[in-house]
C-alpha cells in the first residue's frame, strides 16, 4: 500500500489476545498495535471468547472503549501539568499488516522496552522503588477516576518517559487494559462504582505478584 509503514515479524515485540505490538520502524518513542485477523485468534471457551466468535463486532467495541477512555481522561485533565498514568495514544497509521494504533513506548535508558510488573515479579527483581512507582500510578488512577478493566501484571510497564519539563524519569505506566470493556459498563456509572472496580482489580493484581493490597491506604506492599 503506497505511503504505508512496512512492518515485519522481526518488529513484533509482544502479542496479546487481540493485538500484536510492533516497534515503530522510524520512531523509537512509539509502538504500533495491530488487531489480529479473526482467523488467528486462539480458541477460548470463556465469555469473551464466545463473544468474539459469535459477535465479531465486540472486538472493535473493546478497542473503541480503550481509545474513548484515553480521550475522556485527557479532555477532563487539560492542565499542562497533568501527567497521565496511562500510555499516550497518538492516532492511527496505515501499515502493510493493517490499520495500526500509534502508542507511547516506555523504554529503559538503553532504549530497549521497559520491563513489565509480570516479568519483574516472576524474576524476583521487583524492588522497593518499583513498588513505590506502582503505588504512585495506582494513586493517580484513583485520583483521576480512570476506568481500568484489565489491570493484569503484564499491562504495567516500568521505564522512562518525559515529564512536564521534557526530562525523562523512571515511572510505572499502565500501557493497556484501560477503558470500561465490560458488557454492563458498571464502572462508567459513577466514581464510586469505578473505585470499587479499581479496588477489586488491585486485589486481583496480588495473585501473581506476591504483593499485598491495602484497600484503605490504596497501596501495595511486600507480603
Amino acid at each position: 500500500m503506497p505511503g504505508s509503514l512496512l512492518l515485519s515479524s522481526a518488529d513484533s515485540v509482544a502479542s496479546g489476545v487481540q493485538r500484536v505490538i510492533y516497534l515503530h520502524p522510524d520512531d523509537p518513542g512509539k509502538l504500533i498495535k495491530i488487531l489480529k485477523p479473526a482467523s488467528e485468534l486462539k480458541h477460548r471457551t470463556n465469555f469473551n471468547g464466545v463473544m468474539d466468535r459469535w459477535f465479531p463486532s465486540t472486538r472493535l467495541r473493546q478497542i473503541r472503549k480503550e481509545y474513548n477512555e484515553y480521550v475522556r481522561v485527557m479532555l477532563n485533565n487539560p492542565e499542562p501539568e497533568f501527567h497521565a498514568p496511562i500510555s499516550h495514544i497518538y492516532g492511527f497509521v496505515t501499515t502493510n499488516l493493517g490499520l495500526g494504533c500509534l502508542t507511547e513506548r516506555i523504554r529503559n535508558q538503553d532504549g530497549s522496552l521497559g520491563q513489565t510488573l509480570a516479568s519483574k515479579s516472576k524474576a524476583g527483581t521487583l524492588t522497593d522503588q518499583d513498588i513505590d512507582l506502582l503505588n504512585d500510578t495506582v494513586i493517580r488512577l484513583f485520583r483521576h477516576d480512570i476506568r481500568a478493566s484489565d489491570m493484569n501484571p503484564s499491562n504495567f510497564v516500568f521505564g522512562y518517559r518525559a515529564d512536564d519539563a521534557g526530562t525523562e524519569k523512571m515511572e510505572c505506566v499502565l500501557v493497556d487494559g484501560f477503558g470500561d470493556i465490560h458488557a454492563v459498563p458498571v464502572r462508567s456509572m459513577a466514581k464510586w462504582s469505578n473505585h470499587l472496580g479499581l479496588d477489586d482489580s488491585c486485589k486481583r493484581l496480588t495473585r501473581n505478584t506476591k504483593l499485598v493490597w491495602d484497600s484503605k491506604r490504596r497501596q501495595f506492599s511486600r507480603s
